[in-house]
């Protein structure tokens, strides 16, 4: 018996040393092919594939201000600390045809001019899209390929003046302060498969906040698009727990309605839906079947908020009408003043699910990419918010929300 019990530490030991060793090893190589001769040029990407514009250059804005209210923003962009709680910073083709292709390379391209054109002092990077490499189905990336990306994006932020990687809520006050962009690294969801250690080795990576699942099961619980709803499995009440020790936030935006209800019950912290809309407003918005299957219903939402949680509001126009026409801002408005009313004005923030990439039709209006944040602020103004009431939602409330969680 005892030699049956050595020998299964030692082969959890090995296969611990094993992943830790293959998850640094790129950031080593990535560190010794570019420290000296890509110095300074290290955000390019592969030069063959055209990259979409970060930012472009004079656009209308979406919303007009008179001359008060304009004061009244310049003064908030000045003053406040801007957090997109789930955000996808890295840079796509313009040619959507050429993504698996971009994918496949070693050097990826980072929204830092974008994020930082749009007000933010932190947004967390929602890393998944490498993991599409070796399936079209996000539920089913591979760990290995998530890690790359992972490791890619900090490797890159080591070499970028301005940039840095934040971790918790005293380093994204004093990103602010040195004026510097920060990267808040997070997942989409968690990709460990049956192995509790990896939740470890993503923290040990920089990952601060994490999706349970995705649109389809896993070996935690339910994805929000699946036929029968179990719940979160008895691996994933130890992963909350796990979560909950490490000081990792659990994001619940794709859950199953069970599987979101259930962690709520089990975790000790707070958690977040840090990309959603509501479900009840969705539905009056025209959001028909998409909004039965992705949004949250107002128990769920009100459940989070009662335990300390938070709610981000996204911006991607599937949560509030079906994709394939523009949208106004004032769509997206209407889910702030729902969550607002709701769950009252200390749990509510932005979470935008934007992303750098081709324009086209399916958007919000003002809101196309990262680079456009700034408009939420305009927007809350128009909507009779205080000064006060906006920076908590910009980025105060996802403040307060980190000092509860995490250590």
């Amino acid at each position: 018996m005892g030699c049956k019990m050595v020998d299964k530490r030692l082969l959890v030991a090995y296969r611990n040393l094993k992943e830790h060793l293959w998850i640094n090893s790129y950031g080593i190589m990535k560190i010794l092919n570019q420290a000296y001769p890509m110095k300074g040029v290290t955000n390019m990407g592969d030069l063959s594939i055209p990259m979409t514009r970060q930012i472009i250059q004079d656009k209308l804005t979406a919303i007009t201000l008179d001359k008060d209210q304009e004061s009244r923003f310049q003064h908030l962009v000045e003053k406040t600390i801007m957090i997109d709680l789930h955000e996808h910073p890295m840079v796509k083709p313009e040619d959507p045809d050429k993504f698996l292709d971009y994918l496949g390379g070693d050097n990826y391209v980072w929204g830092y001019e974008a994020i930082r054109h749009g007000g933010f002092t932190a947004v967390g990077t929602a890393n998944f899209y490498r993991g599409l490499l070796h399936t079209e189905e996000t539920s089913f990336i591979r760990f290995e390929d998530l890690v790359d990306e992972i490791d890619m994006m900090l490797s890159d932020i080591n070499f970028q003046d301005g940039v840095v990687k934040v971790s918790d809520a005293e380093e994204i006050e004093a990103a602010k302060q040195h004026n510097q962009v920060g990267l808040l690294p997070t997942v989409e969801h968690l990709a460990i498969g049956n192995e509790l250690q990896r939740v470890d080795l993503l923290y040990n990576h920089g990952i601060r906040l994490a999706g349970l699942t995705y649109r389809r099961k896993n070996y935690i619980g339910e994805g929000q698009q699946e036929r029968n709803d179990g719940g979160l499995s008895v691996f994933g009440i130890e992963v909350v727990k796990r979560m909950n020790k490490l000081g990792m936030v659990i994001d619940l935006s794709h859950a199953s309605y069970r599987t979101a209800m259930d962690a709520i019950d089990f975790s000790q912290a707070p958690v977040a839906f840090s990309h959603d809309g509501s479900y009840t407003l969705g539905l009056q918005q025209g959001g028909g079947e998409y909004a039965k299957g992705r949004l949250r219903r107002d128990e769920e939402l009100v459940a989070c908020a009662r335990q300390g949680g938070i709610v981000g509001v996204t911006v991607q126009p599937s949560v509030v009408r079906s994709w394939g026409s523009e949208l106004s801002i004032d769509r997206l408005l209407d889910h702030y003043d729902y969550m607002v009313k709701l769950l009252g004005i200390d749990h509510v923030a932005i979470g935008t699910d934007s992303s750098i990439g081709p324009r086209g039709s399916g958007t919000i209006s003002g809101l196309e990419s990262p680079a456009e944040g700034k408009n939420i602020i305009r927007g809350l103004i128009t909507r009779g918010y205080s000064d006060a009431d906006i920076i908590k939602i910009t980025g105060g409330n996802a403040l307060a929300f980190f000092r509860r969680v995490m250590q």
